[in-house]
């Protein structure tokens, strides 16, 4: 059984943390974010119960570099750790602790959508297709040497909700078919030409702001990719108020719409709003 320290704070760390137990039986320490912390986090989970019932010690920070936890993960001598869903980059320091090394998880077939936000910035460019990436840790973002992927469809009525939870279950199938290779010495390193692709950057609240400019398609993807667990996009009424959009469809055919719909035009097409509310 090999000793895991665990390090992650959302739902798709949440199900690759339950597929990691499945397969090794236990975690020691549970690294994840102080409940104020992630109340502030776009898909926070809280890790607290799943790490109670396996019996791992349940460290609450929102920065394992600190020196403090570089000394608590030494103590531990780990063989592994895993990271996912956590926002900062882990410090050389203490990749060189565990004995066969730190990987995670990048929800994109890397070198592809490498940085913050990959599955909103796939739906948001309109992909038909994405995946997951298991690939060893270095102090860079998104550049170690990959040990597998899994491919899966971007499907029109997907949205940044639907696509983490593929993510996340192709994660639990590569952990549950790569940790024991990893134990035993037979996992592949596959080389990750990350210097090749761009480093997407951050999306924050305000980059939810709609151009009804753009084509219905395009609003479409940008609705989408911005819908629940994140802030939503938006646009503000003639009133100055500010409008969150969780959801709309294209309007192909204008003789169904209702009086009471609420249609706008785009470049091509209309768009109706299934599901809104004012901020």
């Amino acid at each position: 059984m090999l000793k895991i320290i665990f390090i992650g704070s959302v739902e798709i760390g949440h199900t690759i943390l339950k597929s990691i137990y499945e397969t090794n039986g236990s975690v020691d320490i549970v690294y994840t974010l102080p409940i104020e912390k992630g109340a502030t986090t776009s898909g926070f989970v809280d890790f607290a119960q799943i790490a109670n019932e396996h019996g791992s010690r349940l460290i609450r920070t929102a920065n394992t570099n600190k020196p403090e936890h570089i000394e608590e993960i030494r103590s531990a001598s780990p063989d592994l750790i895993i990271v996912c869903g956590w926002q900062r980059l882990i410090c050389g320091e203490i990749l060189k602790i565990p004995k066969l090394g730190t990987f995670g998880f990048h929800s994109s077939l890397l070198p592809k959508y490498r940085g913050r936000a990959p599955v909103n910035w796939a739906i948001l460019l309109g992909e038909r297709e994405t995946g997951i990436s298991m690939f060893y840790y270095t102090p860079r973002a998104d550049d170690g040497d990959m040990i597998a992927q899994r491919r899966f469809p971007i499907l029109l009525n997907d949205d940044c909700h639907t696509v983490y939870q593929k993510a996340a279950q192709a994660g639990a199938e590569l952990i549950k078919a790569y940790l024991p290779r990893i134990e035993d010495g037979t996992a592949p390193r596959l080389h990750n030409p990350s210097g090749t692709y761009p480093e997407y950057p951050k999306r924050t609240p305000d980059d939810g702001l709609i151009d009804f400019q753009r084509s219905a398609l395009d609003i479409y993807n940008f609705v989408r990719a911005l819908t629940r667990p994140y802030p939503g996009a938006f646009f503000y009424d003639k009133d100055g108020n500010k409008i969150i959009v969780w959801k709309v469809e294209i309007v192909f055919d204008e003789t169904r719409l209702q009086r009471s719909d609420i249609v706008f035009n785009t470049l091509d097409l209309k768009i109706r709003l299934l599901d809104w509310e004012v901020a």
